[in-house]
């Protein structure tokens, strides 16, 4: 699998006022032709981060049309789930409307942060989302007691099946400024995607002692019994930043990780992404695999584009 990169696409730098910096997690929504709608975080003074929206054009490989004004603000409330930040997830086109499953941010004292779920809904092609909830989707609970965050949803044969993220615990490590998470992903379905059916255990789990962090899936269909997933991950003695792993299944349940399959995508010797690459997002466009991902800083210089060469 050899994956050749086409450059940084979007570096945000002080855009306005609520654009000061980053362009975390770009979730990509056809248009039409070679034209998508991309959504991405980014963040003010203050560090609370919105989703904002432009253009990216497949022809001439340019973003275009940067709205400045976001699509989705954090909570109002206080205290709320979302009083912090929010961040895009996916945005799923079903049942007459499109979907925007984000990832709402809290700040806590003994911790640094807890996420959840939430839900927002457009029926104007995606230009305005309105939240259908004051709270979250998909929360903490029994089995996912630390926190939930980024997601990715399929609607498929009437099922909307979800690979999130599961933070398992938190570790003051010894010399540690500031305690660290430790998240895996996890699967859950829904027949209306709002109420969730969730597994007990990981589908994408650590490999080995050292890795604590597995996040942002994404996942493909290929076939009727091809599933296809691309996710960050990070904990390795002689890596400790974000690179891209992954994983294949015949049933989108039960996956086996393959990450020296993404070898050939790894972080440049200089510039924006030489230090991480992180949140992949894979989509098709005529007949070609592209991926979507940050650089530097966990998306503060902004994303790029990579295509597949040879699968």
């Amino acid at each position: 699998m050899r994956w050749k990169k086409l450059g940084c696409l979007f570096a945000p730098d002080n855009l306005s006022s609520l654009m000061r910096g980053y362009a975390r997690i770009p979730v990509l929504d056809r248009l039409e032709d070679d034209i998508y709608a991309v959504y991405f975080g980014s963040r003010d003074e203050t560090n609370r981060e919105r989703i904002f929206r432009a253009k990216l054009n497949m022809t001439s490989l340019v973003i275009e049309q940067i709205e400045h004004t976001p699509i989705l603000d954090f909570g109002e409330n206080l205290g709320a789930f979302d009083d912090n930040g929010v961040t895009p997830c996916c945005i799923v086109n079903a049942i007459g409307r499109k979907l925007l499953y984000f990832c709402g941010w809290n700040i806590h004292v003994k911790i640094p942060f807890t996420c959840a779920i939430g839900l927002a809904e457009s029926y104007d092609g995606g230009k305005t989302f309105t939240k259908l909830f004051r709270g979250a989707v998909i929360d903490r609970d029994k089995n996912d007691f630390q926190f939930v965050a980024v997601n990715d949803v399929m609607f498929e044969n009437g099922l909307f099946r979800t690979w999130y993220l599961s933070c398992l615990e938190w570790k003051l490590r010894e010399g540690a400024q500031k305690p660290e998470h430790f998240y895996n992903i996890r699967y859950a379905e829904s027949r209306n995607g709002i109420d969730w059916s969730r597994g007990k255990q990981p589908v994408i789990d650590f490999k080995n002692e050292y890795e604590y962090a597995i996040s942002t899936p994404r996942v493909l269909k290929d076939g009727p019994d091809d599933y296809k997933m691309w996710y960050s991950y990070r904990g390795q003695p002689s890596i400790t930043t974000y690179r891209i792993g992954y994983a294949e299944s015949p049933d989108g349940v039960h996956w086996s990780r393959m990450d020296e399959k993404m070898h050939s995508l790894d972080v440049s010797e200089g510039g924006w992404d030489s230090e991480m690459i992180c949140y992949p997002y894979v989509f098709d466009h005529k007949g070609k695999r592209y991926m979507l991902y940050n650089g530097n800083g966990y998306g503060k210089t902004g994303f790029g584009l990579a295509v597949l060469e040879d699968a």
